[in-house]
């Protein structure tokens, strides 16, 4: 193909044949998401625009006239679905680096992850992930420097009569003008993703946010106050002990766990973790460790329960072993307290146990009689 004279650069034509298209990444990205060192993370910010251009609503055009007359989703059920191994492949990352950059991006509040029991025609498939995306933080991350809203322009987009517009109007009055409109704009959006993910099991905690006015955090148990002596100092603020408080109670909702349990086990991760020589920043808070599904390096509380199910469980069948080694004991006994009883009341059973302990005969004979009075035994003596 023989690219147009457009602009005189052969280069800049010939990318002009070219119908490019894929994931929008903003500039601002690679200074709002990055990692604990203060670089870009590349994997997540992937991600989340691969995630980004799944919630961007696809154009519906008129046949005849080509005017844009709605906008359609472009995924099937209420939420994106995906998966680890998915996003892994997508990006050339292992599954773990995947995983990883998922839940940082969760943790940064940009999405948030659903998981669900999904019914198909073969059965039923557990704790299928969706995720569900934050427009709010999203906007926060993309504008880092806008205090208020949102664009103007943002609330034209859904509007193609042109009513709300003055033909007289400038495109002026409508660019570069962020901070009329509120955040809230997402209101309806969030409340229904909300709603329709409650209407579906999940194992994921709600995201928590410290009240500022209830007046301080309510008392505390004394083995919470245990486990909260070893998160490191960096993260030991007033809010994070909140949050953990509150995971902490939810948390006391299962069988399998009590108080002192998660103590010692949150405790022995970090004595774990600062003996491994880990840097206090990347050792998991309180509330952190306490949540279902996280990938935390060392003694997890899923690690943590999975151990102490494995020592009940090796403790019950000892105690079982040493229950029917006593039964078996005390049976022996039983029954050689009959025999010795019944030995004594027969004189041939006395006659051959006699000679089966005569050293003087030889223990080729002893040998022999021990045989003779078992089968003597075997044939008469009939235990109760």
């Amino acid at each position: 193909m023989i690219p147009r004279k457009l602009t005189g650069n052969a280069s800049v034509d010939a990318i002009a044949t070219m119908a490019i298209s894929g994931n929008v990444i903003p500039a601002t990205w690679y200074k709002t998401i990055t990692t604990a060192s203060g670089k870009a993370d590349l994997a997540a910010i992937n991600i989340l625009s691969d995630v980004l251009y799944w919630y961007r609503p696809s154009e519906i055009r008129d046949e005849s006239t080509g005017d844009v007359i709605a906008y359609r989703k472009r995924f099937s059920a209420d939420l994106l679905q995906r998966s680890y191994d998915q996003i892994a492949e997508h990006f050339g990352l292992s599954k773990r680096q995947a995983k990883d950059a998922v839940v940082r991006l969760e943790e940064l509040g940009a999405i948030r992850r659903v998981f669900r029991n999904v019914d198909y025609g073969a059965g039923t498939m557990g704790n299928v992930m969706f995720i569900a995306i934050e427009p709010a933080r999203i906007f926060e991350l993309t504008y880092p420097e806008q205090s208020g809203g949102l664009d103007p322009m943002a609330e034209k987009r859904h509007r193609y009569d042109g009513s709300d517009v003055e033909p007289d109007t400038p495109m002026s009055a409508f660019r570069h003008r962020c901070g009329e409109i509120p955040t809230d704009i997402y209101k309806d959006y969030s409340e229904t993703t909300r709603r329709s993910s409650s209407d579906h099991p999940t194992n994921q905690p709600e995201n928590l946010s410290c009240d500022k006015g209830d007046g301080g955090l309510a008392e505390t148990s004394e083995s919470f106050e245990r486990a909260w002596e070893k998160v490191p100092s960096s993260k030991a603020s007033q809010c994070a002990k909140e949050k953990a408080w509150r995971v902490w109670q939810e948390s006391l909702l299962g069988d399998d766990v009590d108080e002192d349990f998660l103590a010692g086990s949150y405790r022995r991760y970090v004595i774990q973790q600062e003996q491994a020589g880990t840097e206090a920043r990347f050792i998991a808070t309180l509330s952190t460790w306490l949540k279902p599904n996280r990938p935390i390096t060392g003694l997890s509380l899923d690690t943590a329960l999975e151990n102490r199910r494995r020592q009940r469980t090796r403790a019950e069948r000892q105690a079982a072993e040493r229950r029917a080694e006593e039964r078996r004991r005390m049976e022996e006994e039983r029954i050689q307290a009959l025999e010795i009883a019944w030995r004594d009341s027969d004189p041939e059973a006395q006659r051959l146990w006699s000679l089966a302990w005569d050293y003087g005969a030889g223990f080729d004979r002893m040998g022999d009689a021990m045989g003779e009075y078992r089968a003597y035994r075997d044939e008469k003596f009939k235990p109760g």
